[in-house]
Formats: structure tokens, C-alpha cells, sequence
């Protein structure tokens, strides 16, 4: 406990936190309050270190450049990279939900995925976040044009939804908590869209400017999460916002809670 003991942040220590509407892990309360469940965590664990805390609505995009350039002091919910660790410190994994391709069941008819790479030689059209990181694959295949012809960059997830929905898409790249918040069935039934691959299943993490943060402070803001597992407060704020049982090891789904998604190749 001596980690979270900081007198010295008393009154001096203020973040801001990168907010954006995106369930479950930013969300608006009836009362009209900033919500969800990384937003939960990054407040709670910063109030544990004695540091006040004020959320800015950004777009990812957006977030990523202001964190780069020390204009934002924390970001939930990223995935490590080499790329990002140039400008951003890491904290421990908080979220574990597997990033998923899910397709039309008229889609995963007519196209067999076994690898990513394999989108390339369909006409199948794909919504993703603009500025998103789903896997290294996913990253090393952007520089190649007829992978990125079947990609639909779009501002948040709730708008890839809908192009689904409405059949002006094919396929939407999105994380196991938000597709079941999205009401994405991952048991799917007759005609319902499936997860046909899974990109990556490492922890999201809450990234830290560089410009404002050391080594010393990630590891104060480690200790208070792992003091929010150890008296269930961070369990309990995850399924909140996640419609699944959480397992305290991993900080995902249950496996018996859901399908198990397929595995990359």
C-alpha cells in the first residue's frame, strides 16, 4: 500500500482523461454524467492516487495526437505497440476482450476468411475505426492497397453497426464487449452476423503521455488498480457496463460465458 501513498499529489495532481460515447466504455448517465467502464477505472484509480481528474471528449484519432503531443494525459483502452510506446507509457492490462471480424451470415457464406490477409481477394467492405490498432497484422497489411480497398474508415463503432445493419457494409472489426453491448450475437442463430476470425486477444491498457508521466508514476497507477481487483471495485464497475460475468484473472469474459471465438491461424 505504501505505492498509493502520494501526500505530495495532494492538490497538485490533475489529469485529463480521454473520454469518447462508445459502450461500454464510455457512455452518458440518465443524469447526463460521463461514464463507462474505462472511464470508471481511470477515475477511481487516479482519486486512489490523491490526483483529481477531468474528461475530454475526443475522437480516437484525435485522442492518439493530443497524447503524442502531451496534450492529453491519459487514453484507456489501447493496445501496446511499438509505435505507441514512443510517446505513450503503458499501464497493466484492465480489459481483456478479443478484437473480432464479424461478417453477415451472407458474407461468411460466400467469402472462407483463414487469415486476415485473406479479405484481400474479396469484394467484401469492412467498417473500421479511423486511427484503430486491431493487431500487428492488421497494421503491417494497411500499407497494402487491396487490403485497404476493403476497409470503410468510420468516426466510432455505433455508426459501423448501423452500416451493418442497413447492409451497406459486410463485415465491422470490433472488440467482444462492445459487439455484445452492440447486441452482436456471439452465438449466432440462422442469419445473424458471426465472428468469423479473431485478430488479437491481449489486454487493453491505459497509455500515458510521455510528456508528463514517468516510469514511477505508471507503477503508482498499476498499484491502485491492482488494489481496486483485490477489494472486487474493478470487477464490480466491468460488469456495470459488460453483459458478461467477468473473470477476475483475465479481466474478460468468462469462457463459459460466451463462444469461444475462433482462433488465428
Amino acid at each position: 500500500m505504501l505505492l498509493l501513498a502520494a501526500p505530495a499529489f495532494a492538490g497538485t495532481c490533475s489529469k485529463t482523461v480521454r473520454w469518447e460515447l462508445q459502450p461500454p466504455y464510455g457512455v452518458v448517465r440518465p443524469d447526463g454524467e460521463r461514464a463507462g467502464y474505462y472511464t470508471d477505472v481511470a477515475q477511481e484509480a487516479l482519486a486512489r492516487m490523491g490526483c483529481t481528474s477531468t474528461l475530454v471528449a475526443r475522437p480516437w484519432a484525435r485522442g492518439l495526437k493530443e497524447l503524442e503531443d502531451g496534450q492529453l494525459d491519459l487514453m484507456p483502452g489501447m493496445l501496446f505497440n511499438r509505435e505507441r510506446s514512443r510517446y505513450a507509457l503503458f499501464s497493466r492490462g484492465i480489459n481483456l476482450s478479443p478484437n473480432l471480424l464479424f461478417l453477415t451470415a451472407a458474407a461468411a457464406r460466400r467469402a472462407t476468411l483463414l487469415r486476415l490477409a485473406d479479405l484481400r481477394d474479396t469484394d467484401l467492405k469492412i467498417a473500421i475505426e479511423t486511427g484503430a490498432y486491431y493487431s500487428a497484422e492488421y497494421a503491417a497489411l494497411l500499407v497494402d492497397p487491396r487490403f485497404a480497398a476493403r476497409l470503410h474508415p468510420v468516426p466510432d463503432r455505433a455508426r459501423a453497426w448501423l452500416m451493418l445493419e442497413s447492409g451497406r457494409v459486410d463485415g465491422v472489426i470490433s472488440d467482444q464487449a462492445s459487439a455484445l453491448v452492440a447486441g452482436m450475437p456471439l452465438r449466432p442463430v440462422g442469419d445473424q452476423p458471426r465472428a468469423v476470425l479473431m485478430l488479437s486477444s491481449v489486454p487493453a491498457r491505459i497509455a500515458f503521455s510521455r510528456r508528463h508521466h514517468d516510469e514511477a508514476f505508471v507503477a503508482r497507477f498499476d498499484a491502485a488498480i491492482e488494489s481496486m481487483i483485490a477489494d472486487g471495485s474493478l470487477l464490480r464497475m466491468r460488469e456495470r457496463y459488460v453483459p458478461c460475468p467477468t473473470d477476475p484473472l483475465t479481466l474478460g469474459c468468462q469462457a463459459d460465458a460466451v463462444e469461444t471465438s475462433p482462433s488465428p491461424p
